[in-house]
């Protein structure tokens, strides 16, 4: 176990190493240039690029600035935002609180939904109940998360007022006031969401009911309710949780539509706004933080699966 978790922790780590050069290599060759940009169309003299050039440091070789960035990130400096002067490091810290709330709250809604209800799809194969909550789960999967959060928009500004708020309020500052600024954008996406639960939960409980220990421990006296919640629904939940921690780590990242459309104040609105005034420093930091949430998250399934298939602890 020592062992795969130290080859885990290199993989990540190495994961990390390529992920960031390789953003920070496409930044110097995304067309345009930075340099022009800060200087200004009228003010951007042959002397005065050279001068921004070598102020933002584009003079010197890739590799070099680069090892300088890593440098100064591993001592979580991340420099300044190009355009409002900001700390970067301090932006993302009050970001990311914002995003990482909206995606654990979302996961979590999605879940206390998707599995109960994929297990009863499961238990009952074939039936009029599984063939509903197939085609719900379907109807809610293909919905994209922007016509959903432009319709709890609609039903929260005309029909549940009590449960809308057009503006974001910490979790520190007022608990119910916090919930109520993000019930319905976790809600928008925890319904899509929960569709792809209840279909890979469905599908994964199915084939461990028909597995020979299912029925050994029929044969042993189990209680039909501990073969399916118990036996059955333990081994099958592996390939869930790979699935929840994949949709987790895409959350953090991938709230940008609603973040927009609830006026979130989250990292994936931040690293819209920058990439639309080409604030590569801050894309990079961003980039940094969603891809540590992803291997965090990734590496906890691959210590959990153990634990919840024992047959897989042969492997690790």
């Amino acid at each position: 176990m020592i062992l795969f978790t130290a080859r885990r922790l290199a993989e990540a780590i190495a994961v990390l190493l390529v992920l960031t050069f390789l953003i920070y290599a496409i930044s110097t060759i995304v067309p345009g240039d930075i340099a022009q940009q800060m200087a200004g169309i009228e003010g951007a003299t042959p002397e005065r690029m050279a001068e921004m050039r070598q102020r933002l440091g584009l003079d010197r070789p890739l590799l070099v600035r680069y090892g300088e960035w890593l440098g100064n990130a591993v001592r979580g400096d991340f420099g300044h935002s190009l355009f409002t002067g900001r700390n970067i490091a301090a932006d993302i810290r009050s970001q990311f609180p914002v995003s990482l709330e909206v995606a654990v709250v979302s996961v979590l809604l999605a879940v206390i939904i998707g599995i109960p209800l994929g297990v009863y799809a499961a238990v009952r194969t074939g039936s009029f109940i599984d063939r509903i909550l197939r085609g719900i789960s379907l109807l809610f999967f293909s919905v994209p998360t922007f016509v959903s959060g432009v319709l709890f928009v609609w039903l929260g500004s005309i029909v549940l007022r009590s449960f809308y708020s057009s503006f974001y309020v910490p979790l520190t500052q007022d608990l119910l006031a916090n919930l109520r600024s993000i019930l319905l954008p976790c809600l928008a996406i925890a319904l899509p969401t929960s569709a792809a639960i209840i279909q890979m939960t469905r599908t994964t409980m199915i084939a461990s009911l028909q597995e020979p220990f299912i029925d050994t421990a029929r044969v042993k006296g189990a209680r039909e309710s501990r073969v399916r919640y118990i036996h059955a629904l333990r081994a099958s939940l592996g390939p869930v949780v790979t699935l929840i921690g994949l949709i987790f780590g895409a959350l953090v990242g991938g709230l940008i539509i609603v973040e927009q459309i609830f006026n979130l104040p989250g990292l994936g609105r931040g690293v819209l706004l920058a990439i639309g005034e080409r604030d590569f420093p801050f894309v990079i930091a961003a980039t940094l933080a969603i891809a540590g949430v992803y291997i965090v998250v990734n590496f906890l399934v691959d210590l959990l699966y153990p634990i919840l298939d024992p047959r897989q602890r042969e492997q690790t």
